[in-house]
């Protein structure tokens, strides 16, 4: 889950996402296996996982694979690959490498792969059509591509509600929504009509729910907080005064989304999208 830029995605900010990822990673759990089952993949498979993060669903797949498969897992950002290396190393699977590359501009030879998975990266791609031409290059004939993109923005609200209650707290305007930001492909039909135009077949998706649990509405905002780099440099200019009730209010929006027990729980809803290369 990443961009080609790397220009938002420094240690610091790789080291807010790895602070949070039991919260990511336990909520994106069935998705990451549903991904991984539409694309086929089995004992002995060869996978490449686009714009891995911290290495998912690199690391899903290589369990599935197995030690007479393999895994290539890239992305663009060396900090996030580095939290992604150290994970499977701990896991003890030796059959999946961690390479840093442009999802773009792919340097894998062709026909290389039996699947291809992306999860939640395609979506911060200038040149999407540059990106999907490459992985129906590299992957074998008739191999399965399975990617992962967020629908509109009030079904995602564990990713989208910040930026829309700091901004209309603090009078500004919303939030943008379209290229390169998380909801870029939130017209789903769309999104998949470039893939067949890109060359792909079978393409067929369907709506995943990604649950993230938070024990209180509190940490919700620490959650958002670490991982808001953009909008904090958008209200940096406000008071901090201002900017703390800002945060605030998005706290009481979140409590929408309590349990009886205190803990919030944000469905999510994710678009999961197979085709045939």
């Amino acid at each position: 889950m990443n961009d080609t830029s790397g220009s938002h995605w420094d240690a610091a900010h790789a080291a807010s996402w790895d602070k949070w990822f039991h919260v990511i990673e336990d909520g994106a759990r069935g998705l990451s296996e549903r991904m991984v089952e539409r694309a086929a993949i089995a004992p002995g498979s060869r996978v490449l996982d686009i714009a891995t993060g911290l290495g998912e669903p690199a690391v899903t797949a290589a369990r599935r694979v197995g030690p007479t498969g393999s895994v290539l897992a890239t992305d663009l950002s060396a900090e996030m690959l580095g939290y992604g290396r150290q994970r499977a190393q701990t896991l003890g699977l030796g059959n999946i490498a961690f390479e840093k590359m442009d999802a773009q501009a792919l340097a894998v030879p062709e026909a290389a792969f039996d699947a291809a998975l992306c999860r939640w990266g395609l979506m911060f791609l200038p040149d999407l059509e540059a990106a999907l031409a490459g992985i129906r290059r590299c992957l074998e004939p008739g191999g399965r591509f399975v990617t992962a993109i967020w629908g509109p923005a009030e079904g995602a609200p564990g990713i989208g509600l910040g930026a829309r209650v700091i901004r209309a707290h603090l009078g500004m305007a919303p939030p943008e929504e379209g290229a390169g930001t998380p909801f870029a492909f939130s017209d789903v039909g769309a999104f998949e009509r470039r893939l067949e135009a890109a060359g792909f077949t079978a393409v067929r998706g369907e709506w995943v729910t990604v649950p993230f649990v938070f024990d209180s509405a509190e940490e919700f905002t620490r959650f958002r907080r670490d991982r808001s780099g953009p909008l904090k440099r958008q209200i940096a200019d406000f008071p901090e005064a201002e900017q703390e009730a800002a945060w605030r209010a998005l706290t009481e929006a979140a409590r929408d989304f309590e349990a009886p027990d205190g803990k919030l729980r944000m469905d999510n809803q994710a678009y999961c999208v197979a085709a045939r290369g």
